[in-house]
């Protein structure tokens, strides 16, 4: 006689133990996500080396913690369905590159030809092979490669994260639970909805001690710390000891905010009026009008233009989305941003004012340096001269050394080419567009047209200020800005939704 069988072992919730463990680790993944959320910002713009080194630890902890789910979902692939329906090239194609790029800083820390003694000035050259990637500071490259290996675990742990939720016993009538079966999960996903909000009350937090730092006269950076550089209280911003920064942080994220909310109210529409429905989004106008007034507020000149360019464009956008709606709506939207506009004006304009008088005198002065930058790129036009080397090496190239020495080009584009070579900022910008591209494709989530185009806007203005500043030179806004491309990189457009 066959002995009965013996049920296997679970967790008092009721769930095997791999799948018992896999929910602890992406409930782990979860807290850590949220963790380098605010950790970024708050940690003075994660700017110092130790906000930097803890910002790494994340990053580590967060690569550690997926490789573990990847091989609980390996080890037994049937507990786990993909979520994401189908990958398709891009995936595919986003994850080669980007091991392409860690590769690539690997090799060129590694394959170093110079080991640069900053204190004494001299330079130990070293056996390499000059037909691979090749860095002209060492030490500087490693340290560069340290916090970008931090900043891809990050990345690809949000990723996860969003597409892999942990499967749930199925309740009645709702089918297989975490599969999204919800009907706001058409527009956006539920893990989605709830990394926006943590950056958007988060953001509205971080622009109240902003502008109250600012209004106050305070001279310290969050009112505990008084910045190395920039201590005149109107050339920082909250946290952040440029205030060019504070600008690009914010104009990342209120334009976002907008596109969330808008995800809402396209739901409250569907659902027809009812009891509560307007809630969320009167919060998060209230977080988007916020963090929409700081790049004025904050008198960068730059920011502030970027600022109203992207106001241009969310109302092109939603424009379109309410092309068939009532003009009470439509002038409602327009008085929204319009005000946000008045607002920042009001509050920073004194200051703001004559510094934009003086824009084009400003970029003449950075004309200078771009002429050196120039003739940094082409002393190593493919492979540069190395990441992370710039702050060294610009010395070497500066027409005079009784010049204050720089710590960046003030034009991200430029020392990229500088540091990472042709072929290196080919990697980035093809990452970049696989990302971005990822939701004229199936098979991913499904996202809602105008909030992507509205994310698509926030980074196309940071993009566009990268050309004049240095916002890819700061942890914290490469890590948003990662944040919102691991985003994009999940979604695809809904079904019968044309592109």
């Amino acid at each position: 006689m066959n002995s009965p069988s013996v049920p296997r072992r679970t967790h008092a919730a009721g769930l095997p133990p791999g799948r018992w463990l896999y929910r602890w680790l992406d409930g782990l993944s979860g807290l850590l996500i949220g963790a380098v959320i605010l950790w970024g910002p708050w940690s003075f713009g994660c700017t110092p080396p130790w906000a930097i080194a803890v910002q790494n630890v994340l990053g580590y902890t967060l690569g550690g913690l997926l490789l573990l789910k990847l091989a609980l979902r390996r080890r037994r692939p049937a507990l786990w369905r993909d979520r994401s329906q189908h990958r398709n090239w891009m995936d595919a194609g986003l994850v080669w590159v980007s091991g392409l790029l860690l590769l690539y800083m690997l090799i060129s820390a590694w394959n170093a030809r110079v080991v640069l003694q900053p204190g004494s000035w001299s330079m130990a050259y070293r056996d390499s092979l000059s037909w691979l990637p090749h860095s002209f500071d060492q030490e500087r490259s490693w340290r560069a490669f340290a916090i970008y290996l931090g900043l891809a675990g990050f990345f690809w742990a949000v990723r996860d994260w969003i597409l892999h939720p942990p499967p749930t016993r199925p309740r009645p009538g709702h089918g297989e639970a975490g599969a999204g079966t919800g009907h706001e999960d058409s527009w956006l996903p539920r893990r989605v909805r709830v990394l926006l909000w943590i950056l958007s009350v988060n953001g509205a937090l971080l622009a109240i001690q902003s502008i109250a730092q600012r209004v106050s006269g305070s001279e310290k950076l969050l009112w505990l710390l008084e910045p190395r550089v920039n201590k005149e209280a109107v050339s920082f911003f909250g946290p952040y000891a440029y205030r060019a920064n504070a600008a690009q942080y914010f104009n990342l994220i209120w334009p976002v905010t907008l596109g969330l909310w808008w995800t809402y109210q396209r739901a409250a529409r569907r659902r027809g009026p009812g009891p509560g429905r307007g809630r969320p989004g009167h919060l998060l106008v209230s977080c988007m009008l916020l963090m929409a007034v700081c790049p004025i507020v904050s008198t960068s000149r730059g920011g502030a233009i970027i600022m109203g360019g992207l106001t241009l464009l969310a109302l092109g956008v939603l424009g379109l989305a309410l092309w068939r709606s009532a003009w009470g709506l439509k002038l409602a939207l327009l008085t929204l941003l319009a005000g946000s506009v008045g607002l920042g004006v009001l509050l920073g304009w004194e200051e703001l004012g004559p510094r934009m008088e003086l824009v084009e005198q400003g970029y003449e002065q950075r004309e200078a340096l771009f002429y050196a930058g120039q003739r940094m790129t082409a002393d190593a036009p493919l492979y540069g001269l190395g990441p992370g080397t710039f702050r060294n090496l610009f010395r070497l190239y500066m027409p005079s050394h009784d010049e204050d020495s720089l710590a960046q080009m003030h034009n991200d584009w430029l020392e990229t080419r500088i540091t990472f070579g042709w072929l290196g900022l080919g990697l980035l910008l093809a990452a970049l567009a696989l990302a971005m591209g990822r939701w004229f494709t199936r098979g991913g989530l499904p996202g809602e047209k105008y909030f992507v185009l509205l994310t698509w806007c926030a980074l196309g203005g940071c993009l566009v200020h990268a050309r004049f500043d240095f916002p890819f030179q700061i942890v914290s806004i490469v890590a948003l800005f990662l944040l919102l491309c691991a985003v994009l990189s999940c979604l695809s457009r809904p079904r019968g939704q044309p592109a």
